[in-house]
């Protein structure tokens, strides 16, 4: 039996986009997260006794990365190593290879793959011979079919490893397509198991061979809701073991409450303040959804939409807390809505949408607004959700210049 831990996508030294406003030993805690995310998993890959631990990509957020994110690193390798622990890993889209001279020095229990795809073979305490094939990306976009260069199982090993940074190409997700590859070709290398990386969602794609995505390790915004962290497995000669391990510190959640039966402020406020109330006890970044009745007086919303409900609602308990980034209001529908466009040409609406969904409409749009402002750079690319979010917010805005309030208030 060979025993290792699978990890992927830890983003160390990680901004936290849109969380400026924390302060003190929450946002301490917050920026921290990803640095106790690996710290957990070295700590149970010691605990487990594993043979050793992948990282399948984007251990840092940036090609630059800090000299904290990397001390960080660096120790807890160290740390591994006085156990016994050998690392096995691959640079990703985020933290691909540059000049070795700019980074620190890793121990020597880690391997790093170089650009070009390469198998390194081991044998583990217990004698078994473990052969590991991957690649690291020497820029931000390798778009050509890496999994061709990967060789075909070793007959000479007793287990065969793949570690792949990259996006399935059956997989509806809004990840950007790196190193395509498809499930039909990983099966025909006759590997053990596949180590992935890039998709942030932990998700299986194959049973036989085993194919995970382990997702990343702490959610780092309000799309990455859910408990995060890595994968203990355990290969045998007839059956293979595929356990997960919770890393992340705080974990993004969104909750809902219907106030679309309540008319007074006082019962609003106590149904806000129950569903916030009856969430788990452990550090959340919350996300709060609110349904409301077209009828709702003006009063009462403007109250829903002001900051100050928003404070009111955080909840900081001895060993945990509930921080509540964002209020959004859902008007409920009603046959008496005001005309929108949407419904005067349906058709229409619906396809001008769908185009500028695309990728390469979304940018023709607004080429000339971020080639012109400053920011520009620190955009994120126009991923499908990065997308989906601003179009979504058009419509909004169209709809409230309509007169239809719907699903726009927030923060």
């Amino acid at each position: 039996m060979v025993r290792f831990i699978h990890a992927a996508d830890l983003h160390l030294d990680s901004p936290y986009k849109g969380l400026k406003e924390l302060s003190g030993r929450l946002a301490d805690t917050v920026m921290r997260s990803t640095f106790q995310s690996l710290e957990n998993i070295v700590e149970a890959a010691i605990e487990k006794k594993v043979d050793f631990v992948l990282f399948a990509g984007d251990i840092y957020d940036l090609k630059d990365r800090s000299i904290r994110a990397q001390v960080l690193f660096k120790q807890q390798m160290e740390k591994l190593k006085e156990s016994g622990i050998r690392v096995f890993l691959i640079h990703g889209n985020h933290d691909f290879i540059s000049q070795e001279s700019d980074h620190l020095l890793l121990p020597d229990n880690v391997h790093v793959f170089d650009k070009a795809v390469e198998t390194v073979s081991i044998e583990t305490e217990k004698g078994e011979k473990v052969a590991l094939s991957g690649f690291s990306y020497d820029k931000r976009w390798v778009d050509s079919r890496m999994i061709t260069d990967y060789p075909d199982r070793l007959p000479q090993c007793d287990y065969h490893i793949g570690l792949l940074h990259g996006f399935e190409e059956g997989l509806k997700a809004e990840h950007a397509r790196y190193a395509p590859f498809s499930l039909r070709e990983l099966r025909e290398k006759n590997y053990d198991y596949w180590a992935l990386g890039h998709i942030h969602k932990r998700q299986q794609l194959c049973e036989d061979p085993p194919v995970y995505y382990s997702g990343n390790t702490q959610g780092r915004n309000r799309k990455e809701t859910g408990d995060k962290g890595c994968l203990l497995v355990e290969l045998t000669e007839t059956k293979q073991q595929v356990d997960f391990l919770k890393t992340a510190s705080i974990v993004w959640k969104e909750a809902r409450a219907d106030l679309s039966q309540l008319d007074s402020m006082n019962s609003i406020f106590e149904a806000i303040h129950e569903a916030v109330q009856s969430l788990p006890e452990q550090n959340t970044l919350l996300v709060l959804r609110l349904e409301v009745s077209p009828d709702l007086s003006d009063k009462i919303l403007n109250k829903l939409k002001q900051d100050e409900l928003r404070e009111t609602l955080h909840q900081y308990e001895t060993g945990h807390f509930i921080y509540v980034t964002q209020i959004k209001i859902d008007m409920q529908s009603t046959a008496s809505s005001t005309f929108a466009l949407a419904q005067l040409f349906p058709e229409e609406w619906d396809q001008t949408v769908q185009h500028l969904t695309t990728r390469e409409a979304f940018i023709e749009v607004t080429k000339e607004l971020f080639s012109a402002h400053a920011y520009a750079r620190d955009v994120e690319e126009p991923n499908g959700h990065y997308r989906q979010e601003i179009i979504e917010t058009a419509q909004a805005l169209i709809r409230l210049d309509l007169g239809v309030e719907e699903d726009f208030y927030g923060h």
